[in-house]
């Protein structure tokens, strides 16, 4: 299941054309993301970072289309185990596991 989520998170990054550099738009191995920090794509099209659906106080981890109004999310991490609140922390450790 690690192996599994660790591959997904590698997919979701070259979907968004992040490459593996110290910009901006890139996170590196045991980099943290915390709530209320995001990851914006090359392009400015996509966003990383916590967010609250519309009338709910739960927080995921997902991406979402920047410049969209409504800010369409396209993937969602936790989508099955909500943080109730902003303590969220997102991290890729150096080995891949998770």
């Amino acid at each position: 299941m690690e192996i599994l989520f660790a591959s997904l998170l590698i997919s979701v990054a070259l979907f968004l054309n992040i490459s593996p550099s110290f910009a901006v738009d890139s996170i590196t191995a045991d980099q943290v993301i915390k709530d209320g920090e995001t990851i914006v794509s090359a392009g400015e099209m996509f966003e990383l970072g916590f967010f609250s659906p519309a009338n709910s106080s739960n927080r995921y981890l997902g991406i979402w289309y920047k410049k969209m109004a409504t800010g369409t999310v396209v993937w969602v991490a936790n989508r099955d185990l909500p943080i109730s609140n902003t303590s969220g922390t997102f991290k890729v450790p150096v080995t891949g596991a998770c």
